[in-house]
């Protein structure tokens, strides 16, 4: 009987670990206001994540509101990465609503690179039955080998765009320097 027990205990904290490796975010709210992330330095390299799913990323049920995050990496090797309401790796959102206003993500330097994700699913990704809403959000990168990515309300990977509302007002991707590239995908489905 004691052995018994031992064992349901153990299958149940394995069974336990194994959901929670999982990312998904189900029936919550989210909200940020003035969140900060800043890296300066020879190899600088920033990151900022808000109701962000991955591995088997799923976010349903829930709403995800960000108001004036500022994500900013300056330096040589910068790369700056901002993602708001993204769920990745057979990535999924479903009846959500992501609201990101005043969203900036800069990268300045030699080997800049800045990426800025809202409301998107990849890897298979889909997003159904949601709202995606960014207004006034910037991504800029600026530097010698300047790159860069902005994509909001969309799904990529065999992806699916939904029965959703995307709304992006004054929406801006700037890329500026010797080998500059920028790319905007605004409700899209690759």
């Amino acid at each position: 009987m004691h052995i018994v027990r031992n064992a349901s205990f153990v299958l149940a904290l394995g069974l336990a670990f194994s959901g929670a490796m999982a990312g998904e975010i189900t029936d919550s709210t989210v909200v940020s206001t003035g969140a900060v992330n800043t890296s300066a330095g020879f190899l600088a390299k920033a990151r900022q994540n808000i109701g962000v799913a991955e591995q088997d990323g799923k976010i349903t049920g829930t709403g995800v509101i960000v108001n004036g995050a500022v994500n900013t990496s300056a330096g040589f090797l910068s790369e700056a990465t901002q993602n708001v309401g993204r769920a990745t790796q057979s990535g999924k959102i479903s009846n959500s609503m992501i609201l990101g206003q005043g969203l900036n993500n800069t990268a300045a330097g030699f080997l800049s690179k800045a990426t800025q994700e809202v409301g998107f699913a990849k890897d298979n990704g889909v997003v159904e039955n949601s709202l995606v809403e960014a207004n006034g959000a910037s991504n800029i990168a600026a530097g010698f080998l300047s790159e860069a990515r902005q994509k909001i309300g969309g799904a990529e990977g065999n992806g699916k765009l939904t029965h959703s509302y995307v709304i992006a007002n004054g929406s801006v991707n700037t890329a500026g320097g010797f080998l500059s590239k920028a790319d905007q995908s605004i409700g899209v489905a690759k």
